[in-house]
């Protein structure tokens, strides 16, 4: 909320708005709801918000009796075009999902069963080969 231009009353409405949304909010959903005639702006908001709601003190994923953790690796970012064949500027990108047992009889949707995904971290890794992935 520092330096901005945007009134103080706005900043107010955005974080109940971010507060209140169980599923989240796009930004250009969060731009209309606040009538901002900028969608940059809205994105800062969201974002600056999103950032100051994340608790320092993460819990581990996956430390519940019956949940498990799928975790993979993927590129993400950056251009290939014009490189050689396996040649790119991508960052390699870990991820873990914790995966969790839906309740039966769920408000949401009585037919789904199963799982479902619940929190989930990602993190930039350092390029590993084989010997360091296995030890």
């Amino acid at each position: 909320m520092e330096r901005t231009h945007t009134p103080l009353s706005v900043w107010f409405w955005a974080a109940y708005l971010v507060a209140s949304q169980k599923p989240g909010m796009s930004a250009p959903q969060f731009q209309r709801q606040l009538g901002l005639p900028r969608y940059e702006t809205a994105f800062q908001i969201l974002h600056k918000l999103r950032a100051g709601m994340v608790r320092p003190d993460q819990d581990r994923i996956g430390g519940n009796h019956g949940e498990h953790v799928a975790a993979d690796e993927t590129y993400g970012g950056g251009r290939t075009r014009g490189k050689a064949r396996g040649g790119h500027d991508m960052a390699l990108v870990a991820g873990a999902v914790e995966l969790k047992q839906r309740k039966p009889g769920g408000s949401l949707n009585k037919r789904r069963t199963g799982r479902c995904a619940g929190r989930v971290r990602l993190a930039g890794v350092p390029p590993a080969n084989l010997h360091e992935l296995t030890s």
